[in-house]
């Protein structure tokens, strides 16, 4: 091994193995230019302002890929959803009702009539709940999403 250390040039040799000397040296300071260049002139020329416009109001925003507004009008999913909660709620009380007319039938005489007379409505009394819930869920949903997309009239 040689006494002789090699540094490599493209860097501070306080930072590389085997430096013996002082502390670090300053970093080469960049000079900055010492005056700024002319403004350039744009294209078109000064326009004048105008008069209901404030220099200290902010700039309007301007979106580069303006969204288009969503209709719900055309939209056909809303027409079913509103259609799907108007026969849940309306088919679920409708199912209620028939329940309760089919268990104040009276007795039953037969096993047929143990089906019609036990099991449907235990059935109906079952899901027409939910049918309900469910309906008016969806009542509630599509009501949201007009409020939502609903804009005032310019």
């Amino acid at each position: 091994m040689s006494d002789k250390r090699d540094f490599d040039p493209r860097f501070d040799p306080a930072f590389q193995r085997g430096y013996e000397g002082g502390g670090a040296s300053a970093p080469r300071q960049l000079s900055a230019p010492t005056r700024a260049e002319a403004p350039q002139q744009g294209a078109n020329p000064p326009q004048a302002m105008d008069a209901r416009a404030r220099p200290d109001a902010p700039a309007p925003v301007v979106v580069a890929h303006p969204e288009p507004a969503v209709t719900l009008a055309g939209n056909p999913w809303i027409r079913v959803l509103w259609v799907i909660a108007g026969v849940f709620v309306v088919g679920g009380l409708a199912g209620q009702i028939y329940a309760q007319t089919l268990f104040g039938g009276g007795m039953s005489t037969g096993a047929g009539d143990v089906i019609r007379s036990y099991v449907i409505p235990g059935v109906m009394q079952s899901v027409c709940p939910w049918m309900i819930l469910t309906g008016l869920a969806a009542l509630v949903g599509v009501v949201f999403l007009h409020a939502v997309r609903w804009r005032a009239a310019e």
